[in-house]
């Protein structure tokens, strides 16, 4: 394919070149997430689809389970359009629940099981949720927040009933994972009775253009916004994963270690292997090691965030990992130094592939770039799928600009998400129409593109931090912690950016411009440490304190933020 080079990747669009003809060409499936995995394996039922801890399901298998749990909320009242919330962690239990609400066209309500009680309320009250599906470690959230919120029916499963015996017994020792009985309240109902005489239903929902998923963005406080994704959307990252060149083997292993409730495990790390035919081993998430996982199951196809990849490299195992088709990481940037300590160790473990690092985000449904065997660019992230246009756009004039030159990096995708739940001002303010009249979303990530197409982020607009707590990635709000600490009466402006930290992978470092009267107060770092230890929790609260007299400012008399990220790194 020859392409022109009039300087603009939005026209050029030299990606295209690594792509063959029918994955340019070729029209996105208009299909659900139910119906697509259900059309691809017809002739695959015998296969094995889950793996959870020692537990096997065929797809053949699978696929009955989804209908029978469908029917089961069929019996509920549950019907195309309605909203169910899924608080659940990884078992087949959640990807049960999750397909049988698509197969009937409910929308599934992803959220997770240690946020507050009050988030959880919102959560529910936003989507005009009656029923949720939970597990049995999360169910004392729910005793409550039924006395508060019009709830139906909870339907609590077990996190260890569908694991074999001899497993069960390990994830209880050393998991700390043991049955908790059921709460006795007309309004709770365990899975098991849920299912029990519940009938195959025979609905199947074929809107493409409805909603499949709701899943959060944010932390605990003001930065949390639901978004919404149709099937459409997931579907097209989905096929257009399966073109990148890498070998997207039926009799693979994919090990699912991502939590469902995020997009990057629903849709990249569930719905991809299973279009595939592969097998998924289903784990708890961020529970074991890498080294652990591939010792024990040897996984082709692996995904995980960077830190958890270069604490994997830093164990320096001596492990053979020849197996590897599509080693995977995402979520965050990938510096230069972590990325080759990474690749060195798989060179040296007998891999034939490096890191593949994919660039995606919750509202364009996952992934949106990705680096492959044929077009890996060290410290990139890749290039663009096929039926993905990026380009990077000057932030103050919004400008297309060309090779090379750095700004917002800017999507026009098929798989956009229909919205923020609820919010218009802040879907309008993340996706824009341009002048060429495409509707483009907005990452807030500042980069580029070169001539080959390979797409490079180097910071980030967006005004948050990719945290890791409790094992599980979150982000938090600047905002959040801004608003603690101006509450503090000493305190005139502050402004709070990222670092990064061993710890928690980032970390916020707090400007600080005081008042005029307790300028030079020796006490007031103490005092501020005192009071944020008080008002935050742990990953907000900041890890340095810098005390300026003024904050920089950009051309149009706004707060430099990038100029202050610099300065924190420099002074950590």
């Amino acid at each position: 394919m020859k392409n022109i080079k009039t300087g603009y990747p939005s026209i050029d669009k030299p990606w295209l070149k690594y792509y063959s003809e029918d994955s340019i060409t070729a029209p996105l499936p208009e299909c659900t997430m139910y119906e697509y995995i259900y059309d691809l394996n017809q002739n695959n039922f015998d296969s094995v689809a889950i793996n959870y801890y020692g537990t096997e399901l065929t797809y053949g298998e699978l696929f009955d389970k989804i209908s029978l749990v469908a029917g089961a909320f069929e019996r509920l009242g549950v019907k195309e359009g309605d909203t169910v919330t899924v608080c659940m962690i990884n078992s087949p239990e959640t990807i049960e629940t999750l397909f049988a609400l698509n197969k009937i066209g409910a929308v599934a309500n992803m959220i997770y099981g240690i946020s507050t009680e009050d988030d959880i309320e919102k959560y529910i009250r936003d989507t005009n949720t009656s029923i949720v599906v939970t597990l049995d470690i999360f169910q004392d959230k729910f005793i409550e927040l039924s006395k508060r919120v019009p709830l139906e029916k909870i339907v609590v499963a077990s996190q260890t009933a569908s694991m074999e015996d001899a497993e069960k017994s390990v994830a209880e020792q050393n998991l700390g994972l043991v049955y908790i009985p059921i709460f006795s309240d007309d309004k709770f109902i365990s899975w098991e009775d849920f299912i029990a005489g519940a009938r195959s239903s025979d609905t199947v929902c074929r809107n493409s253009e409805s909603a499949a998923l709701i899943t959060y963005t944010g932390g605990t406080t003001g930065g949390s916004k639901g978004v919404i994704l149709s099937n459409k959307a997931v579907v097209a990252v989905t096929w257009q994963y399966c073109k990148l060149n890498v070998p997207m083997k039926k009799d693979g292993v994919w090990a699912l270690v991502l939590p469902l409730f995020i997009v990057y495990g629903a849709v990249a790390s569930l719905l991809i292997p299973l279009s595939v035919g592969m097998k998924v081993v289903v784990r708890i998430p961020m529970a074991e090691p890498i080294a652990y996982i591939c010792k024990k199951f040897k996984p082709n196809y692996i995904m995980y965030g960077p830190a958890y990849w270069e604490a994997f490299a830093d164990d320096n195992e001596p492990l053979d990992l020849s197996y590897f088709v599509d080693p995977v990481t995402g979520g965050d940037l990938l510096s230069a130094n972590v990325e080759y300590k990474i690749n060195n160790y798989l060179l040296k473990r007998g891999s034939s592939c490096k890191i593949m690092n994919v660039y995606g985000m919750s509202e364009a449904s996952g992934a949106i770039s990705a680096n492959i065997p044929t077009a890996n660019e060290f410290g990139s992230v890749g290039i663009p799928l096929a039926k993905n246009i990026v380009s990077v756009f000057d932030v103050e004039t919004g400008k297309e600009l060309t090779y090379g030159q750095k700004g917002e990096v800017c999507i026009y995708t098929p798989s956009a998400m229909m919205g923020y739940l609820n919010n218009p001002e802040e879907t309008n303010a993340m996706i824009r129409k341009h002048d060429d009249g495409l509707s483009w979303i907005h990452t807030g990530d500042l980069g580029y593109i070169n001539e080959d197409g390979f797409v490079y982020i180097s910071g980030r607009l967006k005004r948050f931090m990719l945290c890791i707590a409790n094992g599980v990635q979150k982000k938090v709000y600047s905002l959040d912690i801004e608003k603690v600490l101006i509450s503090y009466h000493k305190i005139s402006k502050c402004a709070v950016v990222p670092v990064p930290d061993k710890k928690v992978n980032e970390a916020p470092v707090a400007f600080i411009i005081l008042k005029q009267e307790y300028m030079g107060d020796k006490n007031i770092e103490a005092e501020l440490r005192a009071y944020c230890d008080k008002n935050l929790q742990d990953v907000y609260r900041p890890i340095h304190y810098i005390f300026v007299d003024k904050f920089p400012l950009t051309k149009i008399g706004k707060v430099d933020y990038i100029t202050l990220t610099k300065l924190a790194q420099s002074a950590d």
